[in-house]
């Protein structure tokens, strides 16, 4: 059985207007709108290695996640869970968003998996993945109209 749920899409923005956006650790709260809040602790920054991010969705539901890498480098973002409520159905779980360029459009190629303890039940991996695949969509329907906003804005300012 596979404890490793993945999905990947191409966004029609460049990895580096989508990187000033993902790589703040509370981004959930700004893309998906079945997130409520999300609290960073610590009174550390987004972008701090060590940061903890308590995760509320609209039903109730909360995670909490340290934010493990973040890389400039390679435009990746890697965390875990630390603590779930109601509790998790497994033990042990580290996400990656990874951003890469698709060199022929300078869009964005993003990944997004996560690596679980062997003891998750394998319908909760295909959830995951169905969730993951959904969180992409609304990534990129946010980026691009964000993307948009931006460009609009630029051609108003050299008008």
């Amino acid at each position: 059985m596979s404890t490793r749920a993945y999905s990947s899409t191409v966004i029609p923005v460049p990895v580096s207007f989508a990187w000033k956006h993902l790589r703040d650790f509370s981004f959930p709260e700004k893309f998906f709108d079945s997130v409520e809040s999300v609290t960073i602790e610590d009174d550390l920054p987004p972008t701090t290695v060590g940061a903890t991010r308590v995760v509320t969705w609209k039903d109730g539901q909360t995670r909490t996640q340290r934010l493990l890498e973040v890389s400039d480098q390679y435009h990746r973002v890697v965390w875990e869970m630390e603590d779930s409520n109601p509790p998790a159905e497994f033990s042990a779980c580290i996400s990656t968003l990874q951003l890469e360029r698709v060199t022929d459009t300078n869009s964005l190629f993003l990944k997004w998996s996560s690596d679980f303890s062997t003891d998750i039940p394998a319908d909760l991996v295909l959830f995951e993945q169905r969730a993951y695949n959904q969180n992409l969509t609304d990534l990129g329907n946010h980026l691009v109209q964000l993307f948009e906003e931006a460009a609009a804005e630029v051609v108003s300012q050299a008008e």
